[in-house]
């Protein structure tokens, strides 16, 4: 699908309702679904121990519980930052006995910036229920002595040879948050992209690139301890967990002020019935302030969202990041 189509699609969708039932009372627990009378497979498509996948395992008991003893069991199957997952996601059975946790980038950011994703965000996917929302943040090592984004203007402008940044991976969107940053400072920053954003954070902390740019989750403990320092993120308002660290936007950079999020989804065409009772219990478990405060020290903020309200997240989100992805000049992997 060319960006043209990608664009009408998107734009019709906006015109087209969402099929979201109603939220069921959060008092009342929610039955499980008569097809899925086996496990429900919840795919996470990055390795064990990942940000998504630690989420996943932290949600799946619980939701359990909510839905009368349902067995929820995770299924990593890492690569292309998702892309596996989703091909699979699309070509699962709408019963109800597959879905995904999946981040933004899986959903949003692959299909525009890799010319043959195998899935389109909104025409292969029902929107189940939404998660969290977290941070994109920009991170300089402890050896550069940088403490803020004008300082390392002028570091970049010093030693544009050496203003190279670390990116989880090719195409994402640290990438592009690197270029605009670089832009408005007047210096072509080189992306360096690693195979995830762990072993990008490893090199940031040996001083092998003197610039990262990747979630909160992956570099406040870092920035705590001082390894490294958090110069900007993303986000409307300051992180409740890190409220020294200013926004991207209150820096001039508006473009950046979105931030990423995790959602459910699962196989197009899901019986309402289905998307309701998660929807019920995804809320419920939300709810319970020990996970809200695990979610928090990872770097997440709580976003419980209806099914209708995480689709839009979908088409938000990809008119935004088009919009600057095509500024970028940035041409489909």
């Amino acid at each position: 699908m060319n960006r043209r189509d990608f664009g009408q699609t998107l734009a019709a969708t906006l015109l087209a309702p969402a099929l979201s039932a109603p939220l069921a009372p959060l008092t009342a627990r929610a039955k499980p679904y008569a097809a899925a009378a086996g496990p429900i497979r919840v795919l996470v498509g990055f390795p064990p121990g990942g940000a998504t996948d630690v989420v996943a395992r932290a949600l799946i008991d619980r939701l359990g519980k909510q839905m009368d003893g349902q067995v929820f069991i995770v299924q990593n199957q890492s690569g292309a930052g998702g892309q596996i997952a989703a091909q699979l996601l699309k070509a699962a059975p709408p019963d109800g006995a597959t879905i995904m946790l999946s981040i933004d980038h899986t959903q949003v950011i692959i299909p525009l910036t890799v010319a043959a994703a195998g899935y389109h965000p909104v025409n292969d996917f029902t929107a189940l229920a939404g998660v969290a929302k977290y941070y994109n943040v920009l991170a300089v090592g402890s050896s550069t002595r940088i403490k803020t984004l004008p300082a390392l203007g002028a570091w970049m402008k010093a030693h544009s040879s050496q203003a190279n940044y670390g990116i989880p991976a090719a195409g994402s969107v640290p990438q592009f948050i690197g270029q605009i940053v670089g832009q408005s400072f007047g210096v072509a920053l080189n992306p360096v992209p690693y195979k995830g954003g762990a072993p990008m954070v490893q090199d940031l902390l040996a001083g092998q690139v003197p610039i990262g740019i990747a979630s909160m989750t992956e570099l406040i403990e870092h920035h705590r301890a001082g390894k490294v320092c958090i110069l900007a993120s993303s986000g409307t308002e300051r992180s409740r967990i890190a409220p020294e660290i200013p926004t991207f936007a209150e820096l001039g950079f508006k473009r950046l002020e979105k931030n990423p999020w995790l959602a459910f989804f699962g196989p197009k065409g899901l019986p309402a019935e289905f998307v309701a009772q998660f929807d019920q219990a995804m809320h419920a478990v939300l709810a319970q302030p020990d996970l809200q405060e695990r979610l928090a020290k990872m770097g997440n903020e709580v976003a419980a969202a209806p099914a209708k309200e995480v689709q839009q997240w979908v088409i938000d989100a990809s008119q935004h990041w088009g919009q600057v992805i095509r500024e970028t000049g940035f041409k489909p992997l």
